[in-house]
């Protein structure tokens, strides 16, 4: 994977999908917030289906929240509002 991510037809990929988005993270976007994308990202991981690594309609721009989000990476500090907001429901049922 190093390789393939320091190649240059990647950063090249990567850099059209960046210009195309304006910069901005498009799922934030879609919300309607502006946030400043940083990760070029695989819908489908490349671990799965090598052939799409290089498929620029596999690729969507996003902010590193909704790249740790993407990967299920949370913080502890994330972890415990999702499990307080999960408290809450149970208490409302």
């Amino acid at each position: 994977y190093n390789s393939f991510y320091c190649s240059r037809e990647w950063q090249q990929l990567r850099q059209a999908k960046w210009v195309a988005s304006d910069g901005l993270c498009e799922l934030c976007r879609e919300k309607g917030i502006i946030r400043q994308g940083k990760e070029v990202h695989h819908k489908i991981p490349i671990e799965e289906d090598w052939s799409k690594r290089f498929d620029y309609e596999n690729l969507i721009l996003l902010c590193p929240d909704c790249h740790n989000a993407q990967h299920e990476r949370n913080s502890p500090f994330q972890k415990f509002l999702k499990d307080w907001d999960n408290l809450k429901d149970k208490e409302k049922k």
